[in-house]
């Protein structure tokens, strides 16, 4: 079983990658029919290849990146993002329609293998079936099964983080809930909106089901024991369900504890794997492999090339830059700042100092392809912190940041004090924006936590002065996303559950 995880590959068919802001029309693998397309236990990793292949974050990190304050428009930016940047965001933009056609392709192509895993289980069971699986056989089904589960309760949560107006609030509207199979994807019409605590209960149900059949087999690059968990940590957190949040990120921050300097230098050039409880693979030749919608959230491909055309550095033509107010706020000695940034003082061709993204640099030999970090174990010490801010243990919430901080710098650092939740939480973001920037948290972070901690977007004048998009009131109706147009014509009731100002 071991041997087979880790011989798992990522492929599937794909159609094209677009430098514009055209939807692409990707055709998955396994839309047979569940009876025709699997008939063994190998079949159903067939299937899954399917499934992990269709996960990708880098719409999440350009439209994060671009939208809040983690990047300023390069000096060689040739119109790519200025209207994201601008804050011109609507139900025909990109990035709803990426995250939520795509999102629910996933769910489809997980439902398939969750189908016929859960048939070949039955027939297991059924003294009359012909069907006799072996006792290996049993488990690899049992572990397919638990691996789709936790994908397609991944890709819930990631659409619930957007599309929910009020995570805190069970009765807000969440998104449609389809756990059956989609005989004909292209002309389905979905039902209409579950309420959000539908979605996070449906998701807690797949995840302890997951936890009973996943195989006892610790990999990165897929689904475990561990990376469930972390799904139902941050899960309970985004809930505001600290309670239940708590004992998860706490174990695991024990197991995964936090990088020393050289570890977390080496995770983001993928030469480690410190921290690292789950991340997507991106290697030479997989269906990843290419440029990507460069300046747009329909994105795909390299991750690095959300921000630049052809590699790190200034010699990669880089279309966005480091936001300045994130530049000069992390600090040297900081590990953070060579990840996060390269810098060029008084750069020629823009006349200033550039600070170039650093966190995609490349890898095998390919500049700007780097895996995609989906969960680390600080995430697990941030959410202990928001646990402590909401019961009001500053002194809990200032320990956990100082030891988060002592690590990156390699230094006891000075405790900092906070007197008030506000302190509390605006603390926390601060550091989450330095730990997670160009990884796609910047504004869930901001749409969660920032009326709590008084932040909002946070960007320089001399960044955002010419595009008359220097704020944005955290209780603005843009940061929560809208359902996507597209959905409209086939679905027109679905209209009637389009969130508020769209």
């Amino acid at each position: 079983m071991k041997n087979i995880k880790y011989l798992l590959v990522m492929v599937f068919t794909a159609g094209f990658f677009s430098s514009c802001e055209d939807a692409i029309d990707i055709e998955q693998v396994g839309l047979l029919e569940e009876d025709i397309a699997y008939q063994t236990a190998a079949d159903l990793i067939d299937g899954l290849q399917g499934a992990y292949a269709s996960l990708d974050t880098t719409p999440e990190i350009h439209f994060n990146s671009v939208f809040t304050d983690e990047i300023r428009i390069g000096y060689d930016n040739g119109g790519q993002g200025r209207a994201l940047y601008s804050f011109q965001f609507n139900a025909a933009s990109a990035g709803p329609s990426a995250i939520w056609t795509r999102g629910y392709r996933a769910i489809n192509l997980s439902n398939r293998v969750i189908a016929a895993a859960e048939g070949f289980l039955a027939q297991n069971e059924d003294e009359d079936s012909d069907n006799d699986f072996s006792d290996d056989d049993v488990v690899s089904i049992g572990d397919s099964l638990a691996q789709a589960l936790a994908i397609r309760s991944f890709v819930y949560l990631q659409m619930l983080s957007y599309y929910s107006p009020d995570l805190t609030d069970p009765s807000s509207l969440g998104v449609p809930l389809i756990d059956f199979v989609i005989e004909d994807e292209f002309n389905f019409v979905p039902p209409l909106r579950s309420t959000t605590g539908e979605i996070f209960n449906f998701i807690e149900t797949d995840l302890l089901r997951a936890r009973d059949l996943i195989a006892d087999v610790q990999n990165t690059f897929f689904f475990s024991l561990d990376s469930i968990d972390a799904i139902r940590a941050r899960a309970f957190s985004y809930a505001g369900d600290y309670d239940s949040a708590e004992p998860l990120a706490s174990d695991l921050l024990d197991f995964y504890p936090l990088a020393t300097q050289a570890e977390y230098r080496a995770l983001f050039t993928d030469a480690g794997t410190a921290e690292v409880i789950f991340k997507l693979q991106r290697a030479l030749d997989d269906p990843y492999d290419g440029q990507g919608a460069t300046g747009s959230s329909f994105a795909g491909g390299w991750a690095g090339a959300n921000y630049a055309f052809v590699g790190p550095g200034t010699g990669g033509s880089p279309y966005y830059e480091v936001a300045t107010d994130l530049a000069l706020t992390v600090q040297v000695a900081d590990v953070r700042s060579e990840v996060i940034y390269e810098f060029f003082p008084t750069f020629p061709l823009a006349g200033r100092d550039v600070y170039t993204v650093n966190k995609y640099r490349g890898s095998s030999g390919q500049p700007l392809m780097n895996d995609l970090k989906i969960f680390r174990s600080p995430e697990m010490l941030f959410i202990l912190a928001e646990g402590a801010a909401q019961d009001g243990d500053f002194d809990t919430v200032e320990d956990l940041l100082d030891d988060l901080r002592d690590a990156r710098f390699d230094l006891d650092i000075p405790r900092e004090e906070y007197t008030s939740a506000q302190e509390a939480y605006g603390a926390i973001l601060d550091e989450r924006r330095l730990e997670f920037a160009f990884e796609g948290y910047r504004y869930k972070d901001l749409r969660r936590l920032g009326a709590l901690g008084n932040r909002s977007i946070d960007r320089a004048d001399q960044d955002c002065e010419r595009f008359n998009a220097c704020d944005l009131p955290i209780t603005d109706f843009r940061f929560t996303w809208p359902i996507p147009q597209a959905e409209f014509n086939a679905n027109p009731p679905l209209r009637d559950q389009q969130n508020p100002g769209y």
